[in-house]
């Protein structure tokens, strides 16, 4: 995938956001977006600094989870099941498309309680900076 793959996914969310950010096709967006995402060198760099760490993204919502991993300069994600392994942690799908799409500011989402860490502060603090540096990443 290339730069564009990823701005045309990040444009998706954007138009999906503005419209209706829920959904049951949301985690496919996102994942859409994290797969490009996880090709380029501008994200990949972004994460190189970042304790490698991963997390269950649950969509609360929907039902439905992401497997998601990051650091050390790396990205990944793909389906999983919402009671599968690591730190889960829980939002709405229209929180998600914003957080990972770039519409809505990691210190907004994370400062009024609209990610919720099941795992504790360490895995809340490393989803924060590691959404930030996505951010940062996709507007490069």
């Amino acid at each position: 995938m290339t730069k564009e793959e990823l701005s045309a996914a990040l444009a998706e969310a954007q138009a999906r956001a503005k419209a209706d950010g829920s959904g049951n096709d949301v985690p496919e967006i996102v994942l859409r977006i994290l797969t490009a995402a996880s090709t380029t060198g501008t994200v990949r760099d972004s994460l190189k600094d970042v304790k490698a760490g991963r997390a269950l993204l649950r969509f609360t919502d929907i039902g439905r989870a992401l497997e998601f991993q990051a650091g050390d300069g790396n990205l990944h994600a793909e389906i999983a099941d919402t009671k599968g392994p690591g730190p889960k942690v829980d939002a709405t799908s229209a929180t998600w498309l914003g957080l990972l799409g770039g519409t809505l500011k990691p210190w907004l989402a994370f400062t009024r309680g609209m990610v919720v860490c099941r795992a504790g502060l360490t895995e809340l603090r490393w989803m924060q900076q590691v959404a930030e540096r996505l951010q940062k990443a996709y507007a490069e």
